[in-house]
């Protein structure tokens, strides 16, 4: 199964979970594309995707996918399935942790990109999330400041769930 994961990071921690997946994703032929290198276009070239962006300050997409946003729109979603996975900071960020991820999502789906790999929100101590639909946010939540601890389960967790939604 081929796959392009791209992502953007300003801190490592998004490129450091895309190295896991890509870790816990053994079957797959994974091409990872940071965005600040590579042009948008070549999601084209996938039909599975995973999408990775941290959400800084209150709500904002990462530098990279905040230069680049408007290039989606280049790119046919049309019939592609499309994981997110995202960085937070559920704590001083309560009111917008995983923004980043809903807005992405949000923009990906209207140009018809088929979402997989909800993740549950449950056990986040978070206040309200663009990310958050119906009790589970669309994509995996990563919070490294509060909750390293968690983050290699929870990688391993959503890739035997998106390795499935993926077929």
């Amino acid at each position: 199964m081929k796959i392009g994961l791209f992502y953007g990071t300003t801190s490592a921690a998004t490129q450091e979970v895309a190295s896991l997946i890509q870790d816990n994703l053994i079957d797959c032929d994974i091409e990872i594309h940071d965005i600040y290198d590579n042009n948008l276009e070549r999601m084209s070239e996938f039909d599975r995707l995973i999408i990775g962006c941290p959400t800084w300050d209150i709500g904002l997409l990462q530098e990279d996918w905040r230069s680049k946003f408007g290039d989606l729109n280049k790119v046919d979603f049309t019939g592609k399935k499309v994981a997110y996975f995202g960085c937070g900071d559920q704590n001083i960020y309560s009111s917008s942790f995983l923004d980043a991820i809903g807005i992405l999502e949000e923009k990906i789906s209207s140009l018809g990109g088929m979402t997989i790999g909800h993740w549950p929100s449950e056990g986040y101590t978070h206040d309200f999330s663009k990310a958050e639909k119906n009790g589970h946010f669309v994509g995996l939540g990563i919070d490294n400041d509060n909750e390293p601890e968690l983050t290699e389960d929870r990688v391993t967790e959503w890739c035997k769930k998106i390795y499935i939604e993926f077929k």
